[in-house]
């Protein structure tokens, strides 16, 4: 069954960014005093009295012919491009300040849609806003709903009408892989998530820190569902310089969390820096898949190994992302962008494989006897068993005398043998000690 689907609209800073979250029960969408700081559309499912549907929060509709910055006419058209994807369309307006000469121009589009509108007034949180209400049937959209998205005042009663109608449902999304794309502010993350869904959900500009929020996509490919998450660029703390900004990293932070498989994007044209080893230190503790792609290959002079070359002075800088698939693409020209993929999948494989414990034990029982742990912290250290504790990450316990005569090199051999001898492709590999 296709779920239904509804999109907040309206100017910017009327509240549809604080609705959107009180409707999904979360922090997704970034919320701030400041007009126009959800610039893109994010998706999420939620449910209401049994009806599933997926909610699309969007930026703030500017008027043709009304520019503020840059960014308007892309913005505004993402959201009228939400407004043609919907069934529904969620309708705010601002019942502070009236109707105004932007709502009746977005009244305007939305009447000539054909689209069933709801129109939601937000901030109605006393008897004297109530009255205001009446104003509203001007823009000639039915009866105004009146809300605090802020409060919850009216949003049940809102949902009611949005949602009637709606087949009642369990909400099943399945998700074979969800996969990040992260690296520093202006890498091409969101250039990339285009490219690779097909169409611009995603805003796209050469001015860093365009995206503000997590932006979920869910894509088909060979009969897989991959939820694919553009983020917004993670910058050094000492550069966030607002709350946005704070909220913004947090969230790549999540998402990073969430995944199953990051793609880590990497400026070709200007190097390794500082904040690159910091991104992959947390794909590489969390224990994520990983591939590499390094962008803007496109403005690389290049030589014989070239790219050879970049991927160990890449490895030098970040030691341990070694074991990760790497690429150099281009989002520009979109040059090596149709492998990215491939290698998601087969790193999200190599996450679930398992080895089985007799022939794990008959492994390392080669390996250790050709190079046996050395006498260390006043004792010799011997491995009785072993097993795959998890997968995804891999996770391998070895029942020992004593942990502390393990140094922490061998560990390093035993892991770097288990990987020979195994793959685990694009994963990190962990190997934890346990006293028997």
């Amino acid at each position: 069954m296709a779920l239904r689907t509804v999109a907040i609209v309206g100017r910017p800073n009327v509240g549809k960014s604080t609705l959107f979250n009180r409707i999904i029960g979360e922090k997704r969408s970034v919320v701030h005093e400041s007009a126009g700081v959800t610039r893109d559309r994010i998706a999420e499912t939620t449910d209401w009295a049994g009806h599933p549907f997926i909610l699309l929060d969007t930026g703030g509709i500017i008027p043709f012919g009304e520019t503020v910055s840059e960014f308007d006419a892309v913005v505004t058209e993402i959201a009228h491009n939400a407004i043609d994807d919907a069934d529904v369309v969620l309708f705010m307006v601002d019942a502070k300040v009236g109707p105004m000469a932007w709502d009746e121009s977005i009244a305007r589009h939305l009447r000539k849609s054909g689209k069933p509108v709801v129109l939601a007034v937000n901030k109605v949180e006393r008897d004297s806003d109530r009255a205001t209400l009446s104003e509203f049937y001007s823009l000639g959209l039915g009866e105004p709903q009146g809300i605090s998205s802020l409060h919850g005042y009216g949003v049940g009663d809102l949902l009611d009408e949005v949602a009637a109608g709606f087949p009642t449902a369990e909400i099943d999304i399945p998700c074979d892989c969800k996969v990040a794309i992260v690296g520093r502010p202006n890498v091409g993350k969101s250039s990339l998530l285009n490219i690779l869904t097909g169409r611009a959900d995603a805003l796209v500009s050469d001015v860093p820190g365009t995206t503000r929020d997590s932006i979920h996509t869910d894509l088909k490919w060979y009969g897989k569902t991959i939820r694919l998450i553009d983020t917004a660029g993670l910058r050094r703390k000492s550069k966030v310089k607002e709350s946005v900004e704070f909220f913004s990293n947090m969230r790549t932070i999540r998402a990073i969390e969430d995944c199953d498989v990051a793609v880590f994007m990497v400026d070709a044209d200007g190097g390794t820096v500082t904040q690159d080893s910091k991104i992959a230190g947390m794909i590489h503790d969390q224990g994520k898949g990983v591939v590499v792609a390094f962008n803007k290959w496109d403005l690389i002079d290049k030589a014989t190994n070239t790219h050879l070359t970049f991927w160990e002075d890449f490895c030098d800088d970040v030691p341990f992302l070694t074991y990760a698939p790497w690429f150099t693409i281009s989002a520009e020209t979109k040059q090596r962008t149709g492998r990215i993929l491939e290698a998601v999948w087969e790193v999200h494989e190599s996450r679930q494989k398992h080895i089985q414990t007799s022939e794990l034990n008959t492994f390392l029982e080669k390996v250790i006897s050709f190079q046996q742990p050395r006498a260390h912290a006043g004792g010799l250290g011997k491995v009785y068993f072993a097993t795959q504790a998890e997968k995804s990450p891999p996770t391998f316990v070895l029942s020992v005398n004593e942990p502390r005569f393990f140094a922490r090199n061998y560990l390093r051999y035993l892991n770097n043998q288990i990987r020979k001898e195994y793959g685990f492709t694009g994963t990190r590999i962990f190997v934890r000690l346990k006293k028997h």
